[in-house]
């Protein structure tokens, strides 16, 4: 059984520059807030962060008072058992309802549970399919 959820996620555009993840998870951390899902790469020099957390008003006011670009973004998370194959079934159930796939990384800490996050076209249809 999965679990699903449609959750905000933070865009967060920073310089690229060494010592930036500490810096975005540092303030996050000082500010109380805990990290539930991170994506974090690097494009035109800028430094992208896409940050689920377990407060994102909190978050994103400490990431805007360092000057960083903050926008907001609806997800579809997915919480699913470990094990192969499991994300393969998630993407066919979205491609089978022509839903479209914008964006999708997750992580799985060993435990038997992996967590994906979806950035779609349509996330009432991608909810109402994976639930």
């Amino acid at each position: 059984m999965h679990i699903v959820n449609e959750e905000t996620e933070l865009h967060v555009i920073t310089p690229n520059e060494p010592g930036i993840l500490g810096r975005v998870l540092g303030t996050l951390a000082n500010a109380g807030v805990n990290l539930k899902a991170l994506c974090a790469y690097s494009e035109e020099k800028k430094g992208h962060f896409l940050l689920i957390t377990a407060d994102n008003k909190k978050a994103e006011k400490a990431l805007k008072q360092l000057g960083f670009k903050v926008t907001v973004n609806k997800v579809v998370t997915v919480e699913i058992s470990d094990r192969i194959g499991a994300g393969a079934e998630i993407g066919a159930l979205l491609g089978n309802a022509i839903v479209n796939i914008d964006y999708c990384y997750g992580t799985s800490a060993g435990l038997g549970r992996a967590l994906l996050v979806f950035k779609t076209d349509n996330h009432k249809k991608a909810l109402d399919t994976l639930r």
